[in-house]
C-alpha cells in the first residue's frame, strides 16, 4: 500500500517537535474519541489512525525511521513503499474490542508514551497497568506504644487467599491436561462484533482462557486456597495511630499474567500504661516516698526508647514537681520529641512528727 503520511495526519510540519507532536495528539485525540461519537465508523478509523502516527512520530527512533523509509523509498523503481516489516510496537490490536459501555483500550498493546498519554488525556489504564488495585487486600496490626515511637518490627498472621500450593495457581489436578479454550482461543474473552464491537467474557471458559478437565482437589479449578500467613512488618520510628503500611504483591492474588494486589495494614497502637503521649513528646508519672523527696533521691526512669534514664530529684521536691528529658520522646522526620516526668509524692496516712514536717516542706502551695 502507499505510504501514509503522519505529518499530515495530525496536522504538524516535518521540523515539528515532540512536545508540539504530544499537544496536537491531545487536541485531536479529544475530537474523535469514539465515545464522543457513538457508533461512528469513521470517527473510529480517524482516531485509529491519528494514535498510530502519534505512536511513530512521537518515538524517535520510529520517527527516524519513518522518516528514512518517506525519503528513499522500498517500492519498485524507488518510488512508494509499504509498511509490512516497520515495527508499529506501540500500538497495535490483539483481537480483543470493546465491552458494553463504550469505547475501550483493551484491545490495543500501548507502550512507550502513547499508554502515558492515553492515560493522561481519558483517565484510562492500559491492562498491563492494571491489576493492583483490584485486588487489595487490607489488615491491622496491633503494635506496642514503645515500638511505635522507636521503631521496630511486628509479627502477624492473616488468613488469605493466596495461590493453590497444590495445582501452584494452575486450578488442574498435578499432571492432568489443560487446552486452551477453542472459543476465545485463550483470550478469555469472546468478541461478537468486528473491530470495536461489544465482547464480553468467553462464557465457555468464563474469561480464565483454559479448558480445565481434572480440577485441583484442593481449589476446585479456582487456583486459589485459604492459608495462614504470618508476616512481619517494619514499624517507622514516630508512627502514629492509623498510619498505612503497604505490603506491595502481598495481597489478594490476581488472574494469570497480572500482578497481585496489594496488603494495605492499618496501624493500631496499644497504648502503654506508663506513658501518654501528645504529638512527639511523652508523659508520665513516677511515685516516690515523702522522705525521697524531702532529702532528695535518684531515680532510673523508663523512655519510650526502651532504655533507663537517671533522674535526680533535688531535696524538697514538691509533689507534682515536672522534670523535663529532652529528646527521649518520640522520633519522626529526624525529629526527636521530649519526655517530661511528674514524681507523685506517697503521703504517708499516719505521719509523726518528723513526717509531718516533711508534709508541710512537699505539699505546701507554691
Amino acid at each position: 500500500m502507499n505510504a501514509k503520511n503522519y505529518y499530515n495526519i495530525l496536522g504538524v510540519g516535518e521540523k515539528a517537535d515532540t512536545n508540539e507532536i504530544k499537544k496536537t495528539y491531545r487536541n485531536l485525540a479529544k475530537q474523535y474519541h469514539p465515545d464522543k461519537h457513538p457508533g461512528d465508523r469513521k470517527a473510529e478509523e480517524k482516531f485509529k489512525e491519528l494514535s498510530e502516527a502519534y505512536s511513530v512520530l512521537s518515538d524517535p527512533a520510529k520517527r527516524q525511521k519513518y522518516d528514512q523509509m518517506r525519503k528513499y523509498g522500498t517500492g519498485p523503481g524507488g518510488g512508494g513503499f509499504d509498511f509490512g516489516n516497520f515495527d508499529f510496537g506501540p500500538f497495535r490490536h490483539t483481537g480483543r474490542t470493546a465491552g458494553p459501555g463504550g469505547f475501550t483500550f483493551e484491545g490495543f498493546e500501548f507502550g512507550g508514551g502513547l499508554g502515558d498519554i492515553l492515560s493522561e488525556i481519558f483517565g484510562i489504564k492500559s491492562e498491563r497497568r492494571a491489576g493492583r488495585t483490584d485486588n487489595i487486600l487490607t489488615a491491622e496490626v496491633q503494635v506496642p506504644s514503645e515500638i511505635a515511637t522507636r521503631g521496630g518490627k511486628v509479627q502477624f498472621t492473616l488468613l488469605k487467599e493466596d495461590v493453590c500450593p497444590s495445582c501452584n495457581g494452575g486450578g488442574a489436578r498435578p499432571g492432568s491436561r489443560i487446552d486452551a479454550c477453542p472459543v476465545c482461543r485463550g483470550t478469555g474473552r469472546a468478541s461478537a462484533g468486528g473491530f470495536l464491537g461489544p465482547a464480553g467474557i468467553c462464557t465457555q471458559c468464563r474469561g480464565k482462557g483454559k479448558i480445565i478437565h481434572n480440577p485441583c482437589d484442593r481449589c476446585g479449578g479456582s487456583g486459589v486456597a485459604n492459608r495462614r500467613k504470618t508476616y512481619a512488618v517494619r514499624i517507622p520510628p514516630g508512627t502514629k495511630e492509623g498510619e498505612l503500611i503497604r505490603l506491595r504483591g502481598q495481597g489478594k492474588p490476581a488472574s494469570e499474567g497480572r500482578p497481585a494486589g496489594d496488603l494495605m495494614v492499618t496501624v493500631r497502637i496499644q497504648q502503654d500504661r506508663f506513658f501518654r503521649f501528645s504529638g512527639d513528646d511523652a508523659y508520665c508519672e513516677v511515685p516516690i516516698s515523702l522522705k525521697q523527696a524531702y532529702r532528695g533521691t535518684q531515680m532510673r526512669v523508663r523512655t519510650p526508647k526502651g532504655v533507663k534514664v537517671k533522674v535526680t530529684v533535688p531535696p524538697g521536691t514538691r509533689d507534682g514537681t515536672q522534670f523535663r528529658l529532652a529528646g527521649m520522646g518520640a522520633r519522626k522526620n529526624g525529629r526527636a520529641g521530649d519526655q517530661f516526668v511528674t514524681v507523685r509524692v506517697k503521703r504517708p496516712d499516719n505521719p509523726d512528727a518528723e513526717e509531718r514536717d516533711m508534709i508541710d516542706t512537699v505539699f505546701k502551695s507554691k
